[in-house]
């Protein structure tokens, strides 16, 4: 099944902006706007936005109807908000709404200033074609019929604002900023609570899943355990609204619960989320363990277990408690690669840990209160063998937190399940740090394994909580050269994802 679907907002705009500049050049029938980066091709959906006012073009209450008027509004990400140009010779362009397949026409076909411009049944008139020209990098869009501008009535600000024609005067309520809502992507499946998709749930779109499937999930708030097995590669799970708080998968097991079978879960099977498939991408969405510390008593409860190879997240949040992101890899002697750009980490024990190789990059990372004036927690509990010169890298990060101020580890090495040979790497990298993070004793032993004997170390970071002691390593800037994200990353086959 191939479903053309809206996929998820602004984590592709860079790539979207690239194709359609490419296309533009190459393809006839379409308009090259200069300027700001700015294109117009009949195969694109956009978001018309307002110099003047900040706000989008819609049509009034998302009607379907014909005669229903063009307003501003706030952008929601609705198909009411979304045009397309289709070539209509000469020059000019029909203007197509998308949820109604409708084309902006002025009323009556008038040429007096201030008519209303509405949706209407493509009839080819004169008054339903539109000129787009460059202005300063924003566009100007005038009728054909009446050589009149699309312009904000009465330098409207407030959403809801009509949009009429009027003389062009080159002002900026009559100057458009086009903004690719990013067109149709492939989806394979679609995962929808109220079933207006192909799945209800996520685990059963993964099961019918062939491998380098896409996962489109709509908005909700999705329970239960998700696998994606080894023998899945190049899956991609998609939020569809491109707000990760939107799309939530989630379960609540913890390290110490009842698995049904007679134990318990343990950390590992804790995870609400399973990801082995290597070369698997997520992006706009939340996983989370919502297990609830507080009524039932601390325990490890894992939000993801990443083990795969290849691994990108984009704009995902991973929230939970102790032992929130398992950054793992499926043995001592093998490497799993993991890229986590944009993404917010929230817990408060050990919540990033493992023997995986990760990048964070650009993420911002919270760590909980749990009530003390002292200790609140570690970042991270890196595993990293001995014979891997690369662990866990966060690259100008933001570390947050409720916690009080001097009482926040930076995390401390963890010798999993007694290893001999994980002694931990970590690099905090050009990251600010929140004033909760311990400033004369950032780092701390853990099973024997004292802190000294772990490469745990620093580079140019600054932030209330960033200082440089005997107790602070920090990294030369001749290693540094050799820490960058993309030696992280590159292993034998060059792997880069690094936009």
């Amino acid at each position: 099944m191939n479903l053309q679907v809206r996929p998820h907002r602004g984590r592709r705009m860079a790539a979207v902006l690239a194709a359609v500049l490419g296309a533009v050049i190459a393809a006839a029938g379409t308009f090259f706007i200069t300027g700001t980066a700015q294109a117009v091709t009949t195969g694109v959906w956009y978001n018309i936005e307002s110099r003047h006012s900040g706000l989008v073009l819609g049509i009034r209450a998302a009607s379907t109807a014909s005669g229903a008027e063009l307003v501003q509004w706030s952008s929601n990400g609705s198909t009411d908000q979304q045009f397309r140009f289709v070539d209509a010779g000469g020059g000019y362009y029909k203007i197509q709404v998308r949820h109604s397949n409708q084309v902006l026409d002025v009323e009556g076909a008038s040429t007096a200033d201030g008519a209303k411009v509405q949706q209407w049944g493509d009839a080819g008139s004169a008054n339903q074609q539109w000129r787009v020209t460059e202005s300063g990098g924003y566009a100007t869009i005038v009728n054909r019929a009446s050589g009149k501008a699309l312009d904000v009535w009465a330098w409207s600000t407030t959403a809801g604002g009509r949009i009429s024609q009027y003389t062009a005067t080159g002002a900026t309520n009559q100057q458009w900023k086009l903004n690719p809502a990013e067109g149709d992507v492939d989806a394979d499946y679609v995962v929808a609570l109220d079933g207006s998709g192909t799945h209800t749930t996520v685990q059963a779109a993964v099961n019918a899943a062939p491998s380098g499937s896409t996962i489109l999930i709509k908005k909700g708030t999705y329970k239960g355990n998700v696998t994606v097995p080894s023998s899945k590669t190049g899956i991609t799970f998609i939020g569809a609204t491109g707000n990760a708080a939107d799309v939530v998968i989630h379960d609540n097991r913890c390290a110490s619960c009842d698995n049904g079978s007679g134990g318990t879960w343990g950390t590992s099977g804790s995870a609400s989320v399973l990801l082995q498939g290597a070369n698997f991408t997520a992006e706009d969405l939340t996983f989370a363990n919502t297990y609830d510390e507080a009524a039932n008593g601390q325990s490890q409860a894992v939000a993801v277990k990443v083990q795969g190879d290849r691994m990108v997240f984009d704009n995902v949040r991973f929230l939970g408690n102790q032992d929130t992101l398992l950054t793992d890899s499926p043995s001592a002697s093998t490497v799993s690669r993991q890229y986590y750009r944009d993404c917010y980490v929230e817990g408060d024990v050990d919540f990033i840990f493992g023997r995986g190789t990760a990048v964070f990059d650009g993420c911002t990372v919270h760590s909980l209160t749990r009530g003390s004036t002292t200790n609140n927690g570690y970042i991270v509990a890196p595993s990293t063998e001995i014979t891997n010169p690369y662990g866990m890298l966060f690259y100008q990060c933001t570390l947050t937190s409720n916690a009080p101020v001097n009482s926040v580890y930076l995390g401390r090495p963890w010798p999993a399940g007694g290893s001999t040979t994980a002694r931990g790497q970590v690099l905090y990298r050009q990251t600010v740090m929140g004033a909760h993070i311990r400033t004369a004793e950032p780092w701390s032993d853990m099973s024997g394994l004292a802190w000294e004997d772990a490469r745990l170390r620093e580079y140019q970071n600054t932030g209330p909580g960033a200082t440089v002691n005997a107790n602070r390593p920090q990294m030369s800037s001749g290693d540094a050269a050799n820490h960058e994200p993309a030696d992280y990353l590159r292993g034998s086959d060059g792997w880069n994802p690094i936009r």
